[in-house]
């Protein structure tokens, strides 16, 4: 039994809503358990025919138990008064109506084996169900041999009926507890999922609070005991989020046991050890054990470490042979390897060192997983099972009954490791070298200034060693992180070939737009022209959406999808208009659909001119008339657009009554009318509405149409913020949009300069005391309806609240100004930005950090989607200081990223992937591109940095310029782009003879005005 710091250990029988079994999981779980017993052996009770776990009630003293880890491992959950029936191919549960019917979703066969599940009947108090178990379990195999755990005693009258039935069953008995233990130990990936986020939790409390307590304590020389420690560090995992931002809520987390503090002279490596109440002994010659262990959806992890103060040599001695146990042992904890063979290491080493430490050597620690302890994994030198793939060790080292003098001191070291094929992987990183965990607190201002100048000397080279082994560590987690980016690279490339190999994904890119060309039709006859046209005048027909042009005195209609680019200049008195036409062997890079539907054998009329005397207004007006038809024709073409790809929203459920959940007096992003104003947001059945104040225009949100929803809260901005990311795009008002933003200005966006600090009077503080009061009032406000819309949608999916992380912050350039980037659990978002930058994560195939070279202050972050089809999305401007941050995100993401020291020309990377996306997938995917490699095969895919030019989607100097009330921010580039208006009819050739033409004239007048000027006389 070990304690706990709650006593609630494993999750207790939840309530309905919150109970959710992995089916996948559950059914290749239980396939792992037959296939375990199936070899039988010892470990199986030396083959039995049939097994059974029996759970009673729940013993809150009894945290870790064979039993509950059976029913954790197969079902995620604990159920007492609960029996499981393992006979040939199935497993029968005879558990309570309210159990069962969480049962009944998984199945009844998968996989060659079978699922039974058996009602409890309370009226004849299961009689008859016990007698079917029976019949059962003799049917089984020979049905002579019973399997069970004998070691964990149930309780409770459900389980006590049972038993009585069962052993007089006629059948003989067998512990199979190793059998299960030796399943359960080798953890699957989502078992070692838990535990790598069990450890990064423990680490991180142990370094920032634990350690540190110690380490302050005793600077202080502050009395405390070490109960008082030890609650003050449980405390931590109340507020999981604080020591990992990925951590929300404690619902998952636990302690494996009490933290504990040992120290002055009392210590008990054992894992059952408690605290006691004894105060921190930080005094000469004092050692100080300090133990955490934390569980995640209750899978363990451990770490210990021994501080010393004031030590003498001998205590170093002792501890650089614990450290040389512990090199060397680590060095063989792979798969394949005897355990016995780790214990005959460490004592081989002991032998070679100091003989005299033999006795008191602790051993080598213990498996771990859902059990703390797990007994078929104890790392001592009889235990002949071999290591495998997915083991967890707690690897625990230690000396005891040590002497300095006449005080007594212990030490030990212990950490978390996964067992790998090639190789272990340390879980929890805490440093353990002598330096690191050696304090001296006592200061001697009575030494000689000969021993001052050697501390000085001594100090200069401990810099410098400490300077090489810092440089020595980064070099080995670089080359740990290396080698997971190449894992991650090559799962990406085979994640891309089964694509591939599923779906034609290179049809996508090659097929055409389905346009009828024939359906561009002006006029049905000659009677259909406006009667009031001249013969020798151009003519905007706004009705037809054609102009009528002068041909040989005869007017001709042109429609005006087929107008490229229209241009007014002047030239003299002369005004010229000019009106470029679409041909297929134009060479601008949009070209619009009538051009891609025509038939290419046409003729084409690919320019026409018209020129007129300056007095005459006619050319400058049919222009303007010209662009006005063009917008229109453009606006109508994306309204069409915005209405076909609009998904018609499910009818939202609304709730009656005053439970309705409300956010009042909120402002919205894009507005619903033209006006500013404020609405209500209400959390209805299955989605949420938005009703705007001023005239009742009501927007509806559908919960399984949301992508994202972020929380962001008020710290260091002046809105708090409920941002929804949509799967498909809605209408707000009569504006297609694909996120709506919802919020509150809790502080005045504006300050008066002029008007000083606020802290200088009574006033401001006041006023400051307001702004606190109303963060914090928002702030929850927005937060427990965040979580309201959790729960209520959590009947439609997994919808997921994030929360950014600020201590992530970086800053760049998404769209057009530099804004705050934070990431969340799930995406990269800028919300203060316009519109709001929000980055799946899921969906990003690689990122690539670009211009990354010395004596560059600046960094550009590119990603790439894994639809090729989207163009990638580049972040510019990202300081240089923020590079190690943005790298350990991308890391930590498990997303794939190269580095490039110039930037990428993605248009060309894109086109190139597109062509042949197979060809790409086996070349190597990205490593083709982005790898190292002596060669510069692909230079002609990345631009100079200095030759910097904006993507194509980027906006020009003109339109940075232009009214931003006339900026729309969901416009995009269509078939009728007004930079083609900036292109002359004229080739290079005529523009050259103008040019020359223009030099002569130049060079004649210069002449002629060189005689008329009088010459000068000189002075004699």
């Amino acid at each position: 039994k070990v304690p706990s710091h709650n006593r609630v250990a494993f999750p207790r029988f939840c309530l309905p809503m919150s109970v959710q079994i992995d089916k996948t999981l559950f059914w290749s779980r239980l396939k792992k358990i037959f296939d375990g017993w199936a070899k039988g052996g010892k470990p199986w009770g030396g083959g039995a025919d049939a097994v059974i776990v029996n759970y009673g009630t729940q013993d809150e003293e009894e945290i870790y138990s064979r039993t509950a880890a059976i029913h954790l491992f197969l079902i995620g959950y604990e159920f007492p008064e609960t029996v499981l029936l393992f006979t040939e191919k199935k497993l029968t549960v005879l558990c309570s109506k309210s159990k069962a019917k969480y049962l009944t979703p998984l199945g009844t066969s998968n996989r060659g084996l079978s699922l039974e599940v058996i009602i409890r009947d309370k009226a004849d108090k299961d009689a008859k169900n016990f007698q079917a178990l029976v019949k059962k379990m003799k049917s089984s195999n020979q049905g002579t041999l019973l399997g069970w755990l004998p070691k964990d005693k149930q309780k409770g009258k459900f389980i006590t009926r049972w038993s009585q039935v069962w052993e007089k069953c006629g059948m003989q008995t067998a512990s199979v507890s190793l059998g299960f233990g030796r399943v359960i130990s080798v953890k699957d990936t989502a078992a070692q999922k838990c535990v790598e986020v069990a450890a990064r939790f423990t680490t991180n409390v142990f370094k920032k609070s634990l350690q540190r307590s110690i380490e302050n304590a005793c600077d202080e020389g502050k009395t405390i005991s070490h109960q008082k420690l030890s609650e003050n560090t449980a405390k931590c995992f109340d507020r999981p989020s604080k020591y990992d931002p990925r951590l929300k809520d404690n619902e998952d987390l636990d302690v494996c046991y009490d933290p504990l503090i040992m120290s002055g002279g009392e210590y008990d490596l054992r894992p059952s050890a408690t605290n006691d109440d004894n105060n921190l002994d930080f005094g000469e010659k004092s050692a100080i054990i300090c133990k955490l262990g934390s569980r995640y959806k209750q899978y363990c992890s451990n770490v210990a470490r021994t501080i010393f103060i004031d030590a003498t040599g001998q205590m170093e001695k002792n501890y650089r042979v614990l450290i040389d146990i512990y090199l060397a042992c680590q060095k063989i904890i792979k798969h394949g390897t005897t355990i016995s063979n780790i214990h005959k290491t460490a004592v081989g080493v002991i032998k070679r060192s100091n003989k005299k430490l033999l006795t008191h050597f602790v051993g080598c620690g213990f498996g771990m997983g859902l059990e703390y302890r797990e007994s078929n994994l104890l790392l001592n030198d009889k235990n002949q099972q071999i290591l495998k793939d997915g083991h967890v060790l707690n690897f625990s080292i230690g000396f005891e009954n040590l002497k300095e003098g006449s005080k007594k001191y212990a030490m030990q070291i212990a950490d978390t490791m996964l067992v790998g094929k090639n190789e272990h992987k340390l879980l929890t990183q805490v440093k353990r070298a002598w330096k690191e965990i050696a304090f001296s607190l006592n200061d001697d201002d009575d030494d000689d200034e000969e021993e001052e100048d050697n501390i000085v000397t001594s100090s200069h080279y401990e810099e410098r060693r400490k300077r090489r082994e810092q440089e020595v560590e980064l070099h080995r987690q670089q080359r740990l992180k290396d080698k997971e980016q190449r894992e991650l690279a090559k799962k990406k490339q085979e994640e891309l070939l089964r694509r591939v190999a599923k779906s034609n994904i290179d049809s996508a890119f090659n097929k055409e737009k389905a346009f009828d060309y024939k359906k561009i039709c002006s006029y049905k006859s000659v009677s259909e022209f406006p009667k009031h046209t001249k013969s020798n005048q151009l003519f905007v027909d706004v009705k037809a959406e054609s102009i009528l042009v002068p041909i040989f005195k005869q007017l001709v209609p042109f429609h005006v999808s087929t107008i490229r680019s229209a241009t007014k200049t002047e030239e003299g008195r002369y005004t010229v208009l000019r009106i470029n036409f679409a041909a297929p062997d134009m060479p601008f890079k949009n070209r619009n659909d009538y051009i891609q539907a025509v038939p290419q054998d046409k003729h084409f009329v690919q320019e026409l001119s018209f020129k007129s005397t300056g007095e005459s207004k006619g050319l400058e007006t049919i222009y303007f008339q010209i662009q006005a038809l063009r917008k229109k024709m453009k606006d109508k073409i994306k309204s069409d657009e915005d209405k076909k790809s609009i998904v018609i929203q499910k009818e939202l459920k609304v709730i009656k009554g005053t439970s309705v959940s409300k956010l009042r007096d909120l402002s919205v992003r894009p507005a619903v009318t033209r006006r500013k104003s404020t609405g209500i947001l209400e959390a209805h059945q299955n989605g949420l509405r938005f009703i705007n104040s001023r005239d009742g225009i009501k927007v509806d949100i559908i919960y399984e149409n949301m992508k994202h929803v972020v929380f962001q809260r008020s710290e260091k901005s002046t809105e708090v913020r409920l941002h929804f990311e949509l799967v498909n795009p809605i209408m707000s008002g009569k504006k297609k949009t694909n996120y709506m933003q919802f919020y509150i200005e809790v502080v005045s966006s504006s300050q008066d300069l002029g008007a000083g600090s606020r802290w200088h009077d009574a006033d401001g503080l006041m006023e400051e005391q307001e702004e606190r009061r109303r963060r914090k009032k928002y702030n929850k406000l927005f937060y427990d309806f965040s979580q309201k819309i959790q729960k209520l949608a959590g009947r439609f999916g997994d919808l997921n609240i994030e929360e950014p992380y600020r201590q992530l912050m970086f800053r760049g350039v998404p769209h057009r100004e530099q804004v705050e980037l934070i990431p969340t659990s799930d995406s990269l978002v800028a919300l203060e930005d316009k519109p709001p930058f929000v980055l799946t994560l899921n969906e990003v195939d690689v990122a690539v950090l670009e211009r990354v070279m010395f004596g560059l202050r600046e960094f550009d972050l590119t990603f790439v989607f894994k639809d090729y089809k989207k163009n990638p999305v580049r972040i510019t401007a990202i300081p240089k200081q923020k590079l190690d941050q943005v790298r350990q995100w991308l890391h930590t993401s498990e997303i794939l990223n190269y580095e490039s020291r110039q930037a990428a020309n993605w248009k060309a990377i894109m086109q190139n992937v597109r062509d042949d996306v197979k060809a790409f997938a086996q070349r190597g995917a990205w490593d083709f591109f982005f790898k190292e490699q002596d060669d510069e095969s692909g230079d002609d895919l990345v631009d100079d940095a200095s030759e910097f030019e904006p993507d194509d989607d980027e906006p020009d100097d003109e339109e940075l310029e232009s009214d931003s009330s006339e900026v729309n921010e969901d416009d995009e580039e269509s078939d009728y782009d007004d930079e083609d208006e900036e292109e002359e009819g004229e080739d290079w050739e005529e523009l050259e003879v103008k040019a020359r033409e223009q030099d002569r004239r130049k060079r004649r007048d210069d002449i002629e005005e060189d005689r008329r000027r009088p010459k000068k006389r000189r002075r004699r």
